[in-house]
């Protein structure tokens, strides 16, 4: 758990430079497949400091505590034990077919989308399918999966949840994209999948910009400010 104690500028900074470290390191000892390693290290690489910090606080990473802590976490993640912790975490999370259902679904959605054929508008899904993919990042997205699970109601258990939204999905199955909008919609990992949504359309520029307007008492330095502005200055 993280202290609210405040930090400056450089101590972040730096906690933020161990835990992409610290992950890049984790992500290549990881029994991982070649295109889930190269695709994650990719985006591991491109991603600005804001958003890998805001993700860590989103998920309760301590990396100012862990940088101070285990500063060479990074040279540890390939010791043994730093083999066997991250295969024993990515078994637990089943990581593998996880990252596999969520490509299958990646092109499903993609393809029935330029056919026009998805059952629900193209934000719903994209929503839904974000919700499932980070489920296993937090608690709330744990008891979401149970309630997935719930409504789209497969009877093959051994699927994954997600295996079963795509063949809902596949299906054209209205009434449970809905329903599972239902769920999601105004509970608190609903507004937790929506807030890493946006700082993602932030990151790639695909957000719609805010304009604020503010109104207030004009005087004479609010008016040769603007005066300055269009005029382009003055001589002096």
């Amino acid at each position: 758990m993280k202290d609210d104690l405040p930090t400056s500028n450089s101590e972040r900074t730096k906690a933020v430079a161990w835990l992409r470290g610290a992950l890049a390191a984790i992500l290549e000892i990881s029994p991982l497949s070649y295109w889930q390693k190269k695709k994650t290290a990719r985006l591991l690489n491109r991603m600005p400091d804001w958003i890998l910090d805001s993700w860590a606080e989103a998920l309760n990473i301590d990396c100012i505590g862990g940088c101070t802590m285990y500063p060479d976490m990074a040279e540890q993640a390939n010791s043994e034990t730093g083999r066997h912790l991250a295969q024993q975490y990515l078994e637990s999370h089943n990581a593998v077919p996880a990252g596999n259902s969520i490509d299958q679904l990646s092109k499903s959605v993609v393809k029935s989308a330029k056919a026009g054929k998805l059952p629900a508008d193209r934000e719903t899904v994209e929503r839904q399918a974000y919700a499932l993919a980070w489920a296993d990042c937090t608690p709330a997205g744990a008891q979401f999966t149970q309630q997935a699970s719930s409504v789209l109601g497969s009877h093959d258990r051994t699927n994954h949840v997600i295996i079963d939204y795509q063949i809902a999905l596949d299906a054209g199955d209205k009434n449970k994209v809905e329903a599972l909008d239902a769920v999601l919609t105004g509970g608190r990992y609903g507004e937790w999948v929506d807030n890493r949504l946006d700082e993602a359309k932030r990151y790639l520029g695909l957000d719609t910009p805010i304009f604020r307007i503010h109104f207030g008492e004009r005087t004479p330095q609010w008016d040769a400010l603007w005066g300055n502005i269009i005029k382009g200055g003055n001589d002096d």
